[in-house]
Parts: C-alpha cells; structure tokens; sequence
C-alpha cells in the first residue's frame, strides 16, 4: 500500500510540475505596450434573456516599433471577420489567429512602421461569458430578479468582451454604442451623445469618454432603472437603482455632492469627468470605481430604518476617491495597486473627518491599522511576485495603504502632504504611476529624503512590535522610557511620540527617533503623571504592548482626550478578573461619550463574565446609541442559560427594537444564552420584513445554535434557491454551525450537505463562498462535493472563492480514511491523463494549422 500510494505520488508530482512551477509566484512586471490605442469604439446589441452581446470593436493605433502582427487580449470571442486599415487608407480583411485567450492580427510582409497609424475592427458575438459581463433574468427559482447586465473589468475581465491590451498602463478614450430592449437604460462612461428609439422596440445610448483611461474601468450596465439627476458645478451627478429603492435615493447618496465638494478642495483639483453616476444593480457586490460611472450593489440602498445603523457614506466616498485614485491617476501595474485603493481607502475617513469630526476619522484609522497588522505580516505592500492580479486586492492595498497616507500626513502636516497630493495628481493625470513617482513628489515638495519610510512601510512585510516600559523615580523626578522592538525582523525606522498628562500641569510631549531594536531614554518631568499615552495620535503602524502601572490605564479608559486611547485602555483590562476591574468598567460604559469605545468596553465585559459584568451590559441595553446597545446584545450571548438575559432579550426581541441590528443581534444572543429555546418562537420571527434580511438571517443563525436539531428542516427549506440569498447564506452557515457542534445522523450530514452543494453553483461569489466555508466543517461527509469544489477552485474568476474552495477540499479530504484518499488520487489522475490528451491534440491542430 505505501509504495503504491508513493508512486501514485511521484506520477501526480510529474503531472503537476507546471501547475508547481506556476505556484512559485514569478516576478510581474508591466504589460509590453508595442502599441499605442488611441481609442476604442464598441457598437453592439445586448440581449439580456440570450446572454449575448454582438457587434464590432473599432481600435484606432499608432505602433510603437514594427510589426508584424498585433494581439488582442480577448476571451472566447466567436469572431466573424476581422478588417485592417492603415492611416487614412481603406479597410480590408485581413488573417487573424483567434485562439480563445487573445485575437491576435496577422500584419505579414508589409509590417506595420514605428509611429504609423492604424485601425482594426473586430465583427465577433460574446455568449453567456464566465467573467467580464455578468447577466441576470428571472427564473423559477428567483423570479423577482430583474434583467440587467453589468460589467466588470477589475483587474482583467473586460477582456472577456472588449478587444484590448487588458494591462493598467495602457491608456485610450472608449466609446460605447449599445442597442438593448426598449425601456432599459445603458449607462456607460464619459458623456451620454445620444439616446435613440429605434422601430423594432429597441433604443440605443451612445456613450463617450474623451479622455483617456486605461481598460479595466471601461464599463456598462443595462436594465431597468430609477433614475434621478442633479447637477455639480455644472455637470450631471445622476442615481440609477432599481425600481422598489425610489425612496431609498436620498437617504442612501445624499452627499455625494458634498464629497465632489470636498475631495476637489482638499486635493487641490477637481473632480476631472465630464459626469458621474452611481448605479446600484442587481447581484453587484461593493462598488466598482469605472471611470465617471461608478458600479455598486443594491445593499448600498437604506430604507429609514436601516439609516439608523449605518450610512452608505463610507462606500460611496471610497468609489468617488477613486476618481482622482485609480482613475485619473492609475498604478502601472498591480505591484503598485496600493496606490489606488490605499488612497480610496483613506479618503474615506477623510471624508468622515470632514462630515463628522476627529473622533470618527481617529476611529477609522485605528481599524484600519489593526487590520493592516492583522493581514500585512507575511507579504509587502509593494509585492511584484503574485501568480494573479486579485491577490494583490487585501488587506496590504486597503487598509496598511491607508495607514501610510495617514503616517505620511502625520508625518508631514496637513500643508505639505495635500500640496504634494495636488502635484502628484497635477502631474500624472491620465498617465500609469509607480510607487517611486509618488514618492519622488513628496520629496520634491518636502525636502525630506523618503526611502527609508517607503522601504519600511511597502518594501518590508509587517509593522513593528513594540513593549514600551514607563517606570517613574520619584525622588529624582525622572521618567524612564524603554521601547524595544520585538520583531525578529531588523529595526524599523520611526518617530515616537510621548504624552504625559499631569494634574495642575499642561501636558508635555516628547518626540524621539527610533531606530534600533532597543532604546532608552530618560526625562525629568514636573510631578508623576496622572496618564503617559503612547503615540497618541496613531502616527506610527505597530502592534504594542504598554507596561505601566494600572492607575495610569484607569486614568487613561476614564478621560485620555482621544478615542483610540481610551480603546486601548479598554483593551488592556480584556483579562479583567477583579471586582475592582469589572466595576471600573462597567462605570465606563455608563459615563463614555463615544460609541467605538463603548463597544470596545461591552465586549470586555462580555470577556469577563460575572453577574456584574452581565448587569453593565443589561444596562447599555437601554442606550440610547444603536452602536452601544448593539454590542451589549452581542455580549449578552456569552452568559449561557442565564435566565435573567433570557428574559430580557425575549422581551426586546417579542417588542423590536428601532434597530435591525440591535434586535438581529438580540435574536443570535438569545438562541445562544438559551440552547434549548422553542424553535417555533424562532420560526415565528421568519415573518418579519427587514433590510437585507437581517431579522430572518438572524433567526435561522439562531436555529443553529441550538443544542438540538428541531431547527433543521427548517434551515434545509430555507437555503433553497427560491429563497431570499441573505437567508439562504444565513441557513447555509447555522447548519455549518450544527455540523461541528452536534453529533447527527449519517441522513441529516447528507441532507444538509446536499442542500449546501446545491448553492455552490450560484453567481454571487458571496453565496458561494459561504457554501463552501461551510462544507469545510463537515469532514468525510462533504465527500459529494468534491468535484464541483475542483471546479471552482480551477476555474471560478474569484481568487477568494478559489482559496476558500482548496482549503474545503484540503480539509474534506484530510478527512478521509486513507483508502478512499488512494481512490480519489486514482480519479484525479485520470482526469490529469485526460486533460493532457486533450492539451496534445489542441496543440498538433495548432501546429498542424487544421
């Protein structure tokens, strides 16, 4: 058996070298351009119910060098004709190569001189792609879908229906043409040229961007719409959604026209597109920053209710950042895509600092360090060795770039970081960027030299770890600060700031440079002071841990003047185990001020258990905050089968709360307090309507925390396809909850895998995803969805969803026993032969031109 197993090994090792070999990451580097696009004109006819899309590409050019041939990024086009020009002369068919991933155009003997113009146009119909544009219709299972299509081109799908050069630094004006069914809109980039009703119940919209943009943000969406329309400094700001979101309007984009205010002043140059929508589609998921016309999901839209929780204002201030981010300044390749999304990412606190003041930016930029720690340790911001663009979108490019704008403006000052912000923006517009170009401007701005920030920060994976020391000599009067640096990693670089507050003092500060792994320093100080809070204004990206004396830290979680280091002090008693500390605690909840730190201070006491902590959290259940009272419910949770919360939150959640989330979380801490809770009280809840169907979700997450499986048919009927997806998402993951917490028959495993699987073909790669996480608890019993998780782990055009499925399937298959493990490695090594077989013969037809 072992050395069978072996061999079988050592054939899936050869069979698998260059999948190997492609998995080591080799080094990107920007597309070749031999080209210069001047301009692309799509004229096609979108059928929705079809999932076609026919027409032509016209592609004007100038060569770069010679050529003899050009190629076309394009997916599974079935191609018609293809016609060649040069200069002014007349087009004529010319010979072509269409080999599924590009369209590339045979030139031949004549070559095609340096500087020379020319253009191409491309006859080809685009079916049912499997990226690129993403169609929608009824159906019988979801029959209130609309029709609608929208496209998605980041990083490199547009390719899937527009013939380009799909890279970043390739730069051309676009025009789109589109003909769909009479009562659709067409949105598209740039300007609206025309809208034309045409005599076969058809209309046409006519769409051009004149200024030049690169591929990936050329778009288009096509349905049935809402539409309102309001004007910025002379240009239109228009709002597509769908037809039941009309009241939602408002609520959901009502600033808008302040953010193109602001972020024009702030960065010194305005908003550069001849309009800008925003449309909200179906099956859309965030938003999509395609130039002038923004993308986004149908979440995005609040009713009143829903308005009590949260705004749409942090995602519509990212995308509209990224018209200046991204748009008219664009990373050259996607080693530097920080340089877009960091930027989004922080524009949206800033936005934030704008509308409603310090203490929420302050918030914003701490979360966004703490998951820039979390996500940033393995890989730099700054990565050039990725197998694929989407690896490139997490936390590096989002949040740790976020954290490097703000340590840079810290750093700098308000006046010289936006100044430099204005001639980065002045000087690249409509022109690819790399990291160094950024970095070269805020030097010639500033002075300063920045390399070893930009190595520190983007070159080098991870943050610092500090253990900061203060001890006090009262005798002498002297404080002694010792801040190591604990990383195995060399010392990082940085200025560290030091606040000591003092009664009947002002406060003091002190600013040293850090620049080894250990440093000492010692100051005279007027009196012991009352609070020492280190880097007080996040100026620095670092994990750290403060050794001080606990009176400092109660001082500082009772009335530091920033947010964040209340949170900290917060934090520092999450081992809270003393009636002094829960008492502390529980009195700071009542008196805080600002909900983040309130939040922060009900999940340690949820930590810290005890009928004191409980009766804190019972109280910041009347808060009049939703964001405070939604954390207590939350904390209530972890008090099993106490019968004081199981009455309480009973109560809240027969009678409601002004708040979905309050009262879906009240819900989920219910089912959790009281395991044995009448599943019949949870089905009742399914009746209540709410946005995104938070209350529904809720109660079926309920359902699955239950110590028993009187929820289960309930949770199988509702993760079918003809129920809402929010639900059958919620469904799916509470019988992922059942599978690892409770023993179930061999027939229940099987019925609640079956009933998962069936949702792992869906669209949305947020169904999916959640299909496929949920599968990784089930061990050997998710063996029946093996084949269709290697399927999307091969295929599906989402590097999440891919990861995600390789990890269910490492686990399903770690599962189980050894010799159903021999017999899979059989099956996969037969579809390994097959595969190449199929490989061999494509490349002698090929070779043999048939």
């Amino acid at each position: 058996m072992r050395r069978t197993t072996r061999c079988l090994l050592a054939v899936l090792t050869l069979c698998c070298l260059n999948t190997a070999t492609s998995a080591e990451e080799p080094l990107k580097t920007a597309g070749d351009r031999p080209a210069d696009i001047r301009h692309i004109k799509i004229d096609a006819a979108v059928d929705i119910p079809k999932k076609t899309f026919t027409g032509s590409a016209t592609i004007d050019l100038v060569a770069l060098r010679e050529l003899s041939a050009i190629r076309f990024d394009a997916v599974d086009f079935d191609v018609d004709k293809v016609t060649f020009a040069r200069g002014e002369g007349p087009a004529a068919p010319i010979e072509f190569v269409n080999d599924g991933k590009a369209i590339e155009v045979i030139i031949g003997d004549n070559p095609l001189t340096r500087g020379t113009a020319a253009t191409v146009r491309i006859d080809y119909t685009i079916s049912d792609p499997t990226s690129g544009l993403h169609y929608f219709a009824p159906s019988e299972a979801e029959p209130d879908t609309p029709h609608v299509v929208w496209s998605q081109g980041e990083s490199i799908t547009n390719r899937y229906w527009i013939p380009c050069f799909d890279h970043p630094n390739e730069m051309q004006t676009t025009e789109l043409v589109i003909t769909a069914a009479k009562g659709n809109e067409v949105v598209s980039n740039g300007r609206l040229v025309s809208k034309k009703d045409n005599r076969d119940d058809t209309v046409t919209f006519h769409w051009l961007q004149d200024k030049p943009h690169v591929s990936y943000l050329i778009t288009m969406v096509v349905g049935e719409f809402h539409v309102e329309r309001e004007t910025w400094r002379g240009k239109p700001v228009t709002y597509y959604v769908p037809m039941e979101h009309r009241d939602d309007v408002r609520r959901s984009f009502g600033n808008t026209l302040r953010m193109l205010d602001h972020f024009s002043e702030i960065t010194g140059v305005e908003y550069p597109w001849d309009q800008y929508a925003q449309i909200c589609a179906e099956g859309f998921g965030g938003g999509m920053e395609n130039t002038s016309a923004t993308t986004l999901g149908t979440s995005t839209l609040h009713d009143a209710r829903a308005h009590i929780d949260s705004s749409s204002d942090g995602l519509v201030a990212h995308e509209l950042a990224h018209q200046w981010f991204g748009d008219l300044v664009t990373c050259k390749d996607w080693s530097h895509l920080w340089l877009n999304e960091g930027f989004a990412s922080f524009l949206d606190p800033i936005w934030t600092e704008h509308d409603l003041g310090k203490d929420e930016y302050d918030h914003d930029i701490y979360r966004s360090m703490q998951r820039a720690i979390r996500g940033g340790k393995k890989r730099p911001v700054l990565d050039r060795h990725y197998t694929r663009p989407g690896e490139m979108f997490d936390s590096r490019a989002y949040p740790k770039g976020a954290s490097i704008l703000h340590m840079l403006r810290r750093r700098l000052g308000d006046a010289l970081f936006w100044r430099s912000v204005n001639k980065y923006l002045t000087r690249f517009a409509h022109k690819p960027v790399e990291t160094s170009d950024f970095r070269k401007v805020l030097e010639e701005v500033t002075g300063r030299s920045l390399e070893r920030f930009f190595y520190d920060w983007l070159e080098r994976p991870g943050a610092p770890t500090l253990d900061v020391t203060f001890d006090w000599s009262q005798q002498d009067r002297l404080a002694e600060i010792t801040v190591k640096q604990t990383q195995d990693a060399d010392a990082f670089h940085f200025p560290l700031e030091i606040e000591f507050h003092f009664d009947g003092h002002d406060p003091q500060t002190i600013r040293r440079d850090i620049e080894t792994k250990e440093k000492t320093f010692v100051l005279p100080l007027p009196k012991h002071p009352k609070m020492v809070l280190v880097d007080p204004h996040d100026a620095v990206l670092m994990e750290r841990k403060e050794n001080k004396a606990r009176d400092l830290w109660e001082v500082q979680l009772q009335g530091a003047p920033y947010v964040t280091s209340r949170i900290r002090a917060a934090k520092h008693f999450k081992d809270a185990t003393t009636d002094n500390d829960v008492t502390l605690l529980a009195d700071a909840l009542r008196r805080e001020p600002f909900w983040a730190v309130s939040q922060n201070i009900a999940e340690v006491l949820g930590e810290a258990g005890g009928d004191r902590a409980r009766d804190a959290l019972l109280t910041g259940l009347r808060h009049e905050h939703p964001k405070v009272r939604r954390p207590c419910a939350v904390q209530l949770g972890e008090f099993k089968e106490d019968e004081k919360i199981i009455a309480v939150l009973y109560t809240l959640v027969q009678e409601g709360d002004p708040s979905y989330r309050v009262e879906a979380a009240a819900i989920r801490s219910y089912g959790k307090v009281h395991p044995d809770a009448d599943v019949t009280f949870l089905t009742s809840l399914l009746e209540r309507d709410s946005h995104r169907e938070q209350i529904r979700s809720a109660a079926l997450g309920a359902m699955g925390s239950l110590d028993n499986t009187a929820g289960l048919d309930t949770l199988i009927e509702w993760s079918q396809m003809s129920k809402p997806r929010s639900c059958r998402m919620a469904a799916v993951r509470a019988m992922g909850t059942l599978a690892k917490n409770l023993t179930m028959s061999d027939s229940q495993m099987a019925s609640m895998v079956d009933a998962i699987t069936a949702n792992l073909p869906h669209e949305q790669r947020w169904v999916k995803g959640t299909a496929i996480r949920a599968l990784q608890g089930f061990g050997a019993a998710a063996k029946p969805s093996l084949s269709i998780l290697r399927e999307i782990e091969a295929h599906d055009d989402s590097e999440r969803v891919r990861k995600a499925a390789k990890t269910a399937i490492e686990k399903i298959t770690a599962a189980e026993p050894r010799d159903a493990q021999l017999d899979d490695m059989r099956v996969e090594l037969d579809a390994l032969r097959k595969a190449n077989e199929t490989l061999r013969e494509r490349v002698e037809k090929l070779e043999t031109g048939k």
